[in-house]
């Protein structure tokens, strides 16, 4: 069988909010399906460089790379072709841009609030994203406060004793 290898790039892009992170997510489709945007890494171009032109093009703004977080692999079959994708994440600083300017390949791009964007994001990986970005900010001088960090981490651990207790 034939084998595609693809390799992409995205961030999860956070800002602050007044007294929280919001987090940056891409939709498609009806009803909406929310993810994290990313894309092909073009010819010559590094795994940052591809992420930030993919949020630019995917959302219409801007972003600056904090750290990487992750890369998550994946198989699919696509017209009889098995594929294996990879997915470079990295956590970005908003700086600017309005969603508005998507483009075409979305359908919306839209702010959450930390937390609603965790349970919004369709894929189990990628709101682990929202972990690992929370854990590198508690860990550095981020752009962002320590104490929003510190709160957004504690609404998370609300939200897991609030399904735990389902």
């Amino acid at each position: 069988m034939r084998i595609k290898y693809e390799v992409s790039a995205g961030g999860l892009v956070l800002r602050r909010n007044g007294s929280s992170l919001d987090a940056l997510l891409i939709g498609r489709g009806m009803p909406r399906v929310w993810s994290l945007p990313k894309g092909h890494v073009e010819n010559r171009e590094t795994h940052e460089q591809a992420a930030l032109r993919e949020v630019r093009e995917e959302t219409g703004c801007w972003a600056e790379v904090l750290v990487k977080l992750s890369e998550i692999s994946y198989w699919f079959y696509l017209n009889g072709t098995k594929h294996k994708k990879s997915v470079h994440f990295y956590l970005m600083n908003y700086l600017s841009g309005d969603t508005a300017n998507h483009d075409h390949e979305v359908d919306e791009a839209a702010w959450f609030e930390i937390m609603a964007a965790k349970k919004a994001l369709k894929y189990v990986n990628e709101k682990r994203l929202i972990d690992l970005g929370l854990e590198e900010l508690a860990k550095m001088d981020d752009p962002f406060d320590a104490t929003v960090v510190a709160e957004a981490a504690s609404d998370d651990v609300d939200v897991v004793r609030e399904s735990a207790s389902l």
